[in-house]
């Protein structure tokens, strides 16, 4: 495909300025310039780790919680269980008892034999392609929901974990006829996943040549990263670079990155994934799932062995450090200009203690009961397929929400006070200054009327200690933070500070609570005006149920605190559980049940929305102006 070429000949140079018609003044009565559809593109089901079958799953997260687009993305490498069967609860890992492949009646297993649990394994390369996507196609006809799709969660050579797709042909939109396949995904699985071994070519199905084995022994982490890891992503720029993504999943959990063995990405890899796939690797999954665990995210101390704790050790607010500490990696990379986002995910698995069936958690929540990711909803007309997911995606017009906080009606713009003909800019845009003119952003949001899904609506025990009464079903959004950073310029590889992860210039630059931001109906408006501008920047926002100084959850500044586990004996505060309706199912310290597994959860909520880049005038075009640019060429 002649893609590749003009990536890269895009990449080096050409650029264009993304920016989205202006919004009115703001109206009498709430409405909103923009609507969004919420998503998930993190989960499991028997076909690796996971309980619930692809049906079960499906169902619960579009009737349940309300998602109008799911990709079903199963561990990479093989497991012995069929997917289409809900499989006994159980401790969260592999040893299921379910229904397996070998047991009648007996489904054909193709590729290098393969065995767990004593029973035949089947590679991820199959099962995605032969019984996860004719399920979610299946599905798709059944619940009317066309943007159902297969993806992986691929063992990336080199690291831990990443969130991926390949659309290529699947169409699950086309109910009347041919809804296409899953082969581009199952390629990529193939070639490319750590734990998938088999070199049978994806026969007899596929000639799948060229296939690159795993390194080992000392060197074998930067060995993988150079030989494998990277070449994944070109090979997805290179043959699909408009249908893919390619996103590091709780990339903070497994610890910094280890040169002998496949754990952790410091923020040199995810360099090097964006300037090997400018329009496929554009951002991370700093907010994992398994929110619902003690240890939130699964973030702790000794993650990877004896000395190797997560990175940050633990999360902040539920978010890993790389995106919740300002100055950190995140606005590292913002720093650059570069197109790289934020998202959430379920990364769903099992309930822990409790069966799939109930609404009690000490692991996971359901897609969309806890978190939500939201893209664009495309304008009236525009056929709902998988495409407009990646799309979404790729175009950082978007935003996560933990348990409701707000809705999928939102809208956050930039525009050059007095000066009309600079349009506007949305997120993942860049509004382009003439020197010294000021900026006007605003955030519109819209919160709830109703609950969100958790099943308890005694009171939020982390507000209840600064003598806030609220139930945990009904949260109240108190705080916004505006973070602005300054962009610098692109790091080259041969720069020292290509593994430096700071941004010094990052900081809060605004903040607003009930009492500053303005109230209209359901509504809520924040209008930050930056004056004079005289150098490139960017500005992110997020907001929180939770005022500033709330005891072991906020600091002084409206900052999220680090998220201690205390079932496992981390040290730290603690948020008592005192009301009389705490579940059973808490930790107990000293005769005292604390807030802990959903019960901490459903009391600590957030959302994160992408940052827009403005940019002086007189300035290079940024990076992410650049490989805009490139996927406007690619659909040309």
């Amino acid at each position: 495909m002649k893609s590749g070429v003009l990536a890269h000949q895009l990449f080096a140079g050409a650029s264009v300025l993304a920016v989205a018609g202006g919004m009115g003044a703001l109206p009498s009565t709430p409405s909103f310039a923009d609507s969004y559809m919420a998503g998930d593109f993190h989960n499991h089901t028997p076909c690796s780790d996971g309980r619930s079958s692809v049906e079960t799953m499906v169902k619960k997260a579009v009737q349940s919680y309300g998602l109008e687009w799911l990709g079903a993305a199963d561990h990479g490498g093989s497991s012995p269980r069929d997917c289409r069967v809900d499989d006994p609860e159980g401790d969260g890992s592999t040893t299921g008892t379910g229904k397996f492949w070998d047991v009648a009646p007996v489904t054909v297993v193709k590729g290098d034999v393969a065995t767990s649990q004593g029973h035949r394994s089947m590679w991820r390369w199959q099962s995605a392609e032969e019984i996860i996507y004719p399920e979610l196609a299946r599905l798709a006809k059944q619940l009317n929901k066309p943007m159902l799709y297969a993806g992986i969660e691929t063992n990336v050579p080199g690291h831990e974990h990443t969130s991926m797709t390949v659309i290529g042909n699947q169409k699950p939109q086309n109910f009347g006829g041919n809804t296409g396949d899953a082969s581009g995904v199952a390629e990529f699985e193939y070639r490319f996943d750590r734990s998938d071994t088999d070199f049978s070519k994806g026969a007899p199905n596929h000639s799948w040549e060229g296939k690159v084995a795993n390194a080992s022994g000392s060197g074998s982490g930067t060995a993988n990263h150079q030989n494998k890891a990277v070449p994944s992503v070109q090979w997805l720029q290179k043959y699909y670079p408009l249908d893919s993504y390619y996103v590091p999943a709780h990339l903070e959990r497994a610890g910094v990155f280890n040169p002998n063995g496949n754990n952790g990405f410091n923020i040199e890899h995810l360099r090097d994934f964006n300037n090997a796939g400018p329009t496929v690797a554009v951002g991370f999954e700093s907010q994992p799932g398994h929110q619902a665990s003690n240890n939130r995210g699964e973030y702790r101390a000794g993650f990877c062995g004896t000395g190797c704790d997560s990175v940050g050790v633990t999360t902040f607010g539920g978010t890993g450090i790389y995106a919740a500490k300002i100055g950190g990696v995140w606005d590292a990379l913002l720093g650059e200009g570069r197109n790289w986002f934020f998202y959430a995910s379920s990364d769903w698995h099992n309930r822990g203690a409790f069966s799939i069936y109930e609404t009690g958690s000490t692991n996971d929540f359901y897609p969309g009961e806890y978190q939500k990711l939201y893209i664009p909803r495309p304008a009236t007309g525009t056929t709902l397929r998988p495409q407009v997911v990646v799309d979404g995606v790729r175009s950082g017009n978007s935003f996560s929400v933990m348990g409701d906080l707000i809705t999928g009606e939102l809208s956050y713009k930039a525009e050059v006070i007095g000066y009309a003909a600079a349009g506007s800019a949305k997120m993942g845009q860049t509004l382009v200054v003439p020197r010294g003119r000021s900026v006007k952003l605003t955030l519109e949001v819209n919160v709830p009327t109703g609950t969100n899904h958790s099943p308890y609506s005694f009171n939020n025990p982390s507000l209840a200690q600064i003598g806030i009464k609220e139930p945990l079903n009904r949260p109240t959004l108190r705080q916004v933070q505006f973070i602005k950073g300054n962009v610098s310029g692109v790091v080259a590889p041969t720069n020292a500070n290509y593994t430096s992860g700071t941004n010094t210039t990052a900081a809060t630059f605004a903040t607003f609570s009930p009492s500053t931001w303005t109230a209209n109906g359901t509504k809520r408006t924040m209008v930050v005006t930056i004056q004079n501008v005289q150098n490139n920047m960017y500005v992110r926002a997020r907001g929180s149920n939770l005022p500033a100084s709330t005891p072991a959850e906020t600091d002084a500044q409206g900052n999220p605190l680090n998220d201690w586990d205390p079932e496992n004996g981390a040290q730290g505060p603690y948020v008592p559980c005192t009301d009389a309706a705490c579940p059973s199912h808490m930790v107990v310290r000293d005769g005292q049940k604390i807030s802990s597994y959903d019960v901490a959860g459903w009391s600590d909520l957030w959302f994160y929305v992408n940052p827009i880049f403005i940019r002086v005038a007189d300035q290079p075009k940024l990076l992410v102006e650049t490989n805009g640019a490139l996927a406007v060429a690619l659909k040309k």
